[in-house]
C-alpha cells in the first residue's frame, strides 16, 4: 500500500523564503539557509529524571530537525511513504533522499518505521535500522541525510513558539529544547534579559510535556515559611513549578531546594533567571549543574530575524501588511535598532504600526494604545521609524 497525497498544502504561518517541500496536509515553513541536520539520529536526553511520566500520545506530524515547518500525517492513511519521488506520500525533492526512502506504518498509537532499501540508510538512536522501529512523539530518526522528529498535537502547536523565542543559531536549538521538554523530566534553567519571554517559553515547555494535564504551578516568590514551602512542593507534584529567581533573592532554604531536586518528589522545576550566577546563588552550584540550561538571546543579537519576528506579530493580529512592505528606510531601522525591551518592545511597536496604519494618524493611534501622542512619536523616532511607514501606504 503506497497512497499519495496531492492536495494543496495549508499555510498556517507567515511566508518564509527559499526551499520547496511537498507536504501532506500542511506547508513546511522553511528557514532561509540550507538546513544542516545531524547525519545520525541524536540519542534521547541523558536525563536521570527520565521515564516515569512518559505518555501514550499518537504522532500526528513529523518535522525536520531544527527547520521550521512540518508534514501532517493524514489520519486516513495506514501507511505513508517518504522520499524524493513525487509518488511518495511525503515528497521531499532535491535533498538527497532515495526515491522511496522509508515507510511509516500506523500501529495503534505508534508509528512503525521501515527502511525501503534506501541508498544511504535509515538510522534510529544512532544505529542503522535493521527491520523496524516503533516511534512515539519526541522520537527522532534519520533518513540520511535528513533527520526528523515525531510530533503530537501539543508539540506541533507550540513548536513555532520555540523558534520565535530561541531563533536560529541558539546554543540550545528549538528542537533540542522541544525534545528535552517531551522526553525528559528533569529541571530546567531558562536565562535571558528582561522582555525575552522566559515565562512564555516555560509555559510552552510545560504544555508540550506529558505533565500538561496538570496545570503548571507558577509563583512570583518562594514563601518564607517552611510549612508553606512544603505545601508548594506538594502542589507541584507531577507537574511543573515555574519559579522566577531575582538578582536580590537570598539563597533558598536547602530543605525546600532538596525537595525540588529529589526525583521522588515528582516536581519538574523550571527556573527563570537573568543569569546562571543568580540561579547558582539561589539553588547552589551542585543543583544548577543538574539542570538543563537554556540561554535565550536578546533581540540585539538576532537582527537578521527581526523582519520575520515582526511578521509573526502582524499575522497574529490579522494585519495585512508585512515588514518587507515598509519603506526601505523603515526596514533598515528595524534591523539597526538594538531592541533593549526585546519581545515586549517588539510587540508594542507592532501594535503602534498597526494602529497608525489602521486609524490614519499618530494622535488616534496613541489614544487607542493609551499613551500620549508625544510618547508614541518619541518611541518611533528612537527606533528610526518615519512616516509614511509603508510604501504606497493605504
Amino acid at each position: 500500500m503506497d497512497p499519495t497525497d496531492k492536495s494543496r498544502p495549508h499555510v498556517p504561518a507567515p511566508p518564509e523564503t527559499s526551499g520547496s517541500l511537498r507536504l501532506s496536509g500542511v506547508t513546511s515553513r522553511k528557514s532561509p539557509a540550507s538546513p544542516v541536520t545531524p547525519s545520525r539520529t541524536p540519542p534521547p536526553p541523558n536525563d536521570r529524571f527520565l521515564g516515569w511520566d512518559a505518555g501514550p500520545d499518537p504522532t500526528i506530524a513529523i518535522c525536520e530537525y531544527d527547520v521550521t515547518g512540518d508534514w501532517e500525517l493524514r489520519g486516513d492513511l495506514a501507511e505513508l511513504s517518504l522520499g524524493g519521488s513525487s509518488q511518495c506520500t511525503i515528497w521531499i525533492p532535491a535533498r538527497g533522499l532515495s526515491a522511496r526512502h522509508c515507510l511509516l506504518e500506523r500501529r495503534a498509537r505508534k508509528l512503525r518505521l521501515h527502511d525501503l532499501a534506501s541508498s544511504y540508510g535509515v538510522f534510529f538512536r544512532g544505529r542503522r535500522l535493521e527491520g523496524f522501529a516503533d516511534l512515539s512523539p519526541g522520537d527522532m530518526f534519520t533518513a540520511r541525510p535528513m533527520t526528523f522528529v515525531c510530533l503530537n498535537d501539543e508539540m506541533r502547536q507550540h513548536r513555532p513558539t520555540m523558534f520565535e523565542i530561541l531563533g536560529s543559531g541558539a546554543v540550545r536549538t528549538p528542537d533540542w529544547v522541544m525534545v528535552e521538554s517531551v522526553m525528559g523530566s528533569g529541571p530546567m534553567l531558562l536565562t535571558g534579559k528582561a522582555g525575552c519571554d522566559l515565562d512564555r517559553l516555560a509555559h510552552a515547555i510545560h504544555a508540550m510535556s506529558s505533565r500538561r494535564n496538570r496545570k503548571a504551578v507558577e509563583v512570583a516568590t518562594v514563601p518564607p515559611d517552611g510549612d508553606a514551602q512544603v505545601a508548594l512542593a506538594e502542589q507541584a507534584f507531577q507537574t511543573s513549578l515555574i519559579l522566577p529567581l531575582g538578582p536580590e533573592d537570598a539563597p533558598l532554604d536547602p530543605d525546600f531546594v532538596s525537595r525540588l531536586f529529589d526525583t521522588r518528589g515528582g516536581v519538574r522545576l523550571i527556573a527563570l533567571a537573568a543569569s546562571s550566577d543568580i540561579a547558582r546563588r539561589a539553588l547552589t552550584d551542585a543543583n544548577v549543574d543538574l539542570m538543563q540550561h537554556i540561554p535565550v538571546r536578546a533581540l540585539a543579537y538576532r537582527r537578521g530575524e527581526i523582519h520575520q519576528l515582526m511578521d509573526r506579530q502582524f499575522l497574529e493580529r490579522g494585519f495585512h501588511r508585512r515588514a518587507d512592505d515598509l519603506t526601505p528606510v523603515n526596514q533598515d531601522a528595524l534591523k539597526r535598532y538594538h531592541w533593549p525591551g526585546n519581545f515586549a518592545e517588539l510587540r508594542k511597536i507592532a501594535d503602534a504600526i498597526i494602529a497608525h496604519v489602521t486609524l490614519g494618524s499618530m494622535r488616534r493611534a496613541a489614544a487607542s494604545l493609551g499613551v500620549s501622542r508625544q510618547k508614541l512619536t518619541r518611541h518611533l523616532e528612537c527606533i528610526g521609524l518615519a512616516t509614511p511607514l509603508f510604501c504606497q501606504e493605504e
